[in-house]
C-alpha cells in the first residue's frame, strides 16, 4: 500500500507537471504569434484562397471558408482605412461577383447593406463559402496591386471579416502563376505560398509580397532579417543588406527587447509609387526606381527602413489610446499621434548616426532641413503639436495645410527634440527621450495603453522633475522655437555662410502651366500673400516681361530685397496684375555647424543627444 501511494503521488505529480508545461506552452505560443489584448476563441478556423490566375489584367479570385454556428445574418466587412495610414479609403471598390453558399454550396440570402458590408443570412449551420473577384491595381497607397511580374496585397484590402471571425486563426493559401516565390511576416504554412495569422488583426498586419522578386536574409543578434525586392533600379542590393545589418543592431540604443521573432523588408523600385507603411513585424517601402544611387537618395532610403523599423516598437508594440483595438470601421483618434511619428521621425536619423551610417556633417543637415521648414511653416503660430494628431483624419495639407496647421512628423520630430534636451538638461544628461521610450515599451506595451498623462507621470519618474508645465506650452499649445539657443546647447550654430547675403523674396510656390507658372502655395503674411496673390493663379509676367523660366525663384534672382514689381497673372481666365514689395530671405541653404570654442558642457550634451564624441570636423 505504501509503495502504491507513493507511485500515485508520484504520478499525480507527473500529471501536474505535464498539465503546468502545457499552459506554459500555451501562453507562450500566443504571447509571441497573438497580438496582445485578444482572447484565443474556440471558433474554428478561416480559410483564405487567393487565386491569382488572371495577373496581368489585375485581377484575383477570393474564396473564403468561414466556420458558423448561428442563423442570425452575419455582417462581412471590409475595413474603411489600413494601419499605418490615417486617412479612411475606399478598399472595397475592386469586390465584384459576390456569392455565398452553404457548406453543401446552396446559395445563401445576401445584400450589400452599405460600401463596404455584405451581410448573409445562413441557411443552417456549418460552414459558409464566400467568393469574390478583387480588382488590384493600387500600388501607391500600398493597398493591393497585381501585375504579371508580382502581387503586393494587404489584407485589409482583400479579406472580408466578420465579429464573429476577427479573433479567429487565419489559414491563407496563395494560388500564384508558376515561379513565384511568396513573402510575408507571418508565419509559414505547409507550402511556400501558404500562411497562418493567429487572427485578423494579425492578418491585416501582415502584407504578402509575391512575385518574381530578388531575395536576401541575414541575421543579426539571432534574429531573422528578410529583403525581397521587386523592380529593377539603380539600387545596390549587397550594399543595401549590409546597412540594414548594421541598422538593425542599433535598435538596442533605445530599447532592451526585440518584439518580433522574424522581420521582412518587402522594398519596391518602381514609377509613380513612394512612401512606406510599417506593419507588425514588416514593411514595406516604395521608391523610385533611380532614387537609390545619389548619396543623398540613399540616405532618405536608409533613414525610412529606420523610420519603419522603430515603428515595431512605437505603435506595434506601445500604443496610445484610441488606436487600440482597432476599429476599422471609422477614424481612431488620439491627439498623441506626434509621439507615434514624430519620435519615429527624431530617431530614425540617430541610429544611422549611431550606426556609422551617416557622418555628422549629414546628420546635421537633416537638422537643418528640419528647421527651415518650420520657419517656413506658418501654422506653427496657428495649431499646437496634439490638436494636429487628433485632426490628422482629416489633414488637408497642401497651401492651407502650410498656413494653418502643423504636421505630426516634422513637427513632431521637433517637439520630440525639445523634450530630450529638456530631459538631458534636468538630469545632467542621465535621462533622454530614448528612456521615455524604453518606460513605455515596459510599462505600456499592448494590451495596455497610454495617455497624455501617463507619458507626463513617466517623465516626471525618470527625471525627478514635474513636465505639467512644459507639456502645456509646448504641446497643448503652439510652440515657438529658438533654434540659435537649442543648438548652442549642444554646441552647434547656424549657418548661412562666412557673409550672409540675401535674396529677394516672395513667399510664392509654383508649378509649370501651359500658360506660365502656378501658383500651388502662397506662404501667409509673406509679400505675395499681403499683396494679394493666391492658390491657381497663373504666373505669366514680373516686371512687364513674360516668365519663361520652370520656377519663380530662377527670375526672381534679377530683383533685389525691397524692390517693389509688377506681377501679372491670369485668375479665373481674367488676366489681372498686382504690386508686390519683396521681402528678403538668406540666398544660401542654411548649415548647422559646431562652435569655434565648445565648453565641456556642450560636448557633453552632444555626446548624450548624438552617441558619438563633439567633432573636431564635420567631414
Amino acid at each position: 500500500m505504501h509503495e502504491l501511494s507513493v507511485g500515485f503521488s508520484l504520478q499525480s505529480k507527473g500529471l501536474l507537471i505535464m498539465i503546468f508545461v502545457r499552459r506554459v506552452l500555451i501562453l507562450f505560443f500566443f504571447s509571441v504569434y497573438l497580438p496582445v489584448g485578444y482572447a484565443q476563441t474556440d471558433s474554428l478556423s478561416v480559410n483564405v484562397l487567393i487565386d491569382i490566375s488572371q495577373a496581368e489584367h489585375h485581377i484575383a479570385n477570393i474564396k473564403l471558408v468561414i466556420p458558423n454556428e448561428q442563423l442570425k445574418p452575419i455582417k462581412f466587412k471590409l475595413p474603411t482605412w489600413r494601419t499605418g495610414r490615417y486617412e479612411i479609403l475606399n478598399l472595397s471598390n475592386g469586390i465584384r461577383l459576390f456569392e455565398a453558399t452553404s457548406s453543401n454550396g446552396h446559395p445563401l440570402k445576401w445584400e450589400k447593406i452599405d460600401k463596404n458590408t455584405w451581410q448573409v443570412t445562413p441557411n443552417k449551420k456549418g460552414e459558409i463559402k464566400l467568393s469574390y473577384q478583387l480588382y488590384a491595381n493600387e500600388l501607391a497607397k500600398r493597398t493591393r496591386h497585381i501585375d504579371d511580374s508580382h502581387a503586393f496585397l494587404n489584407m485589409s484590402s482583400v479579406v472580408l471579416y466578420s465579429d464573429l471571425t476577427r479573433h479567429s486563426t487565419h489559414n491563407l493559401s496563395l494560388r500564384v502563376p508558376e515561379n513565384w516565390t511568396s513573402y510575408s511576416g507571418l508565419l509559414k504554412g505547409n507550402n511556400n505560398h501558404s500562411f497562418i495569422a493567429e487572427n485578423y488583426d494579425e492578418l491585416v498586419d501582415s502584407p504578402v509580397e509575391s512575385g518574381l522578386n530578388e531575395y536576401h536574409s541575414f541575421v543579426v543578434d539571432n534574429i531573422p532579417y528578410e529583403l525581397v525586392i521587386w523592380g529593377k533600379g539603380n539600387y545596390n542590393s549587397e550594399k543595401i543588406v549590409k546597412d540594414l545589418s548594421v541598422l538593425v543592431a542599433q535598435t538596442h540604443l533605445i530599447w532592451d527587447e526585440v518584439p518580433f521573432k522574424k522581420y521582412l523588408f518587402i522594398l519596391h523600385a518602381t514609377s509613380g509609387a513612394s512612401g512606406a507603411t510599417e506593419h507588425h513585424n514588416s514593411t514595406i517601402i516604395q521608391r523610385s526606381r533611380y532614387a537609390f544611387n545619389e548619396r543623398d537618395d540613399y540616405i532618405r532610403f536608409l533613414a525610412t527602413a529606420a523610420h519603419e523599423l522603430i515603428h515595431a516598437w512605437n505603435v506595434k508594440k506601445y500604443r496610445p489610446e484610441g488606436l487600440f483595438p482597432y476599429d476599422y470601421q471609422k477614424e481612431n483618434y488620439s491627439n498623441l499621434l506626434w509621439l507615434v511619428e514624430g519620435s519615429t521621425s527624431y530617431f530614425q536619423y540617430q541610429l544611422l548616426l549611431r550606426g556609422k551610417l551617416i557622418s555628422a556633417k549629414e546628420f546635421f543637415k537633416s537638422v537643418a532641413e528640419k528647421i527651415e521648414k518650420f520657419q517656413h511653416k506658418p501654422g506653427r503660430e496657428i495649431q499646437s503639436i496634439s490638436q494636429a494628431s487628433f485632426d490628422k483624419w482629416q489633414d488637408q495639407g497642401g497651401d492651407y495645410g502650410n498656413n494653418h496647421s502643423v504636421n505630426i512628423y516634422a513637427e513632431g520630430y521637433l517637439t520630440s527634440w525639445l523634450l530630450d534636451f529638456e530631459l538631458l538638461n534636468k538630469t545632467d544628461n542621465k535621462v533622454s527621450y530614448r528612456d521615455i521610450h524604453q518606460w513605455l515599451f515596459e510599462q505600456h506595451s499592448l494590451p495596455k495603453t497610454y495617455v497624455e498623462q501617463d507619458v507626463i507621470s513617466g517623465l516626471e519618474e525618470l527625471s525627478g522633475y514635474s513636465f505639467d508645465a512644459w507639456w502645456e506650452n509646448s504641446v497643448s499649445k503652439p510652440r515657438k522655437v529658438n533654434f540659435d539657443y537649442l543648438l548652442k546647447q549642444a554646441g552647434l550654430e547656424l549657418y548661412y555662410g562666412k557673409e550672409v547675403k540675401q535674396s529677394a523674396w516672395s513667399g510664392i510656390k509654383t508649378q509649370p502651366h501651359s500658360h506660365g507658372l502656378e501658383v500651388v502655395s502662397v506662404e501667409r503674411n509673406s509679400p505675395a500673400w499681403k499683396s494679394g496673390v493666391t492658390l491657381g493663379d497663373v504666373i505669366i509676367a514680373l516686371d512687364g516681361l513674360r516668365v519663361k523660366d520652370d520656377d519663380l525663384k530662377k527670375r526672381l534672382k534679377n530683383f533685389l530685397p525691397g524692390q517693389t514689381i509688377p506681377i501679372s497673372f491670369f485668375r479665373r481666365d481674367q488676366l489681372q496684375s498686382k504690386l508686390i514689395t519683396l521681402g528678403k530671405q538668406p540666398a544660401d541653404k542654411l548649415q548647422i555647424k559646431p562652435v569655434k570654442k565648445p565648453n565641456k558642457k556642450q560636448k557633453k550634451l552632444f555626446k548624450a543627444w548624438t552617441g558619438i564624441n563633439y567633432p573636431k570636423t564635420t567631414k
